[in-house]
């Protein structure tokens, strides 16, 4: 590689690192700005640009969105019965999980909103809960 496309891999990652300054989450959609940034203003391939927001993210404990999804859509799928479907405390569970790592930037209705959309991705259905009367009323009540 040239001494341009060092200058400019080493440009990126500074301003990566300056934009992840003193978060602890990285929505996709900002995640996406950095990257086509990485691609018009630096010269960099797509992998490249990529693998420099990653690195950084890995380094400062940054959760990305995508990644943060992957993650939590793999604990629901466990947490599942053989049903596909989540129980409460489950989704609850879930919820804790996706803000634990997302950190203090995110609501926790902004973490159940995200979770459910999660589960509607993977078509996880909720589970009934109560004691005499049983309805997905909690699930309902989380505003998509």
């Amino acid at each position: 590689m040239n001494a341009t496309g060092q200058d400019g891999r080493a440009r990126f990652g500074e301003l990566v690192k300056l934009q992840m300054q003193g978060r602890r989450f990285l929505d996709s959609a900002e995640e996406r700005r950095l990257l086509e940034e990485g691609l018009t203003r630096y010269g960099l391939k797509l992998e490249e640009a990529s693998g420099l927001l990653r690195a950084a993210a890995e380094q400062d404990q940054i959760a990305l969105e995508g990644e943060l999804g992957r993650s939590s859509g793999m604990l629901l799928k466990t947490m599942a019965d053989r049903r596909n479907r989540i129980a409460r405390q489950d989704f609850d569970k879930a919820v804790a999980f996706y803000r634990a790592r997302a950190g203090a930037d995110l609501t926790q209705a902004e973490a159940a909103r995200r979770v459910k959309r999660r589960m509607e991705e993977l078509e996880l259905q909720p589970k009934p809960h109560g004691r005499l009367i049983r309805t997905r009323r909690w699930y309902r009540a989380i505003e998509s």
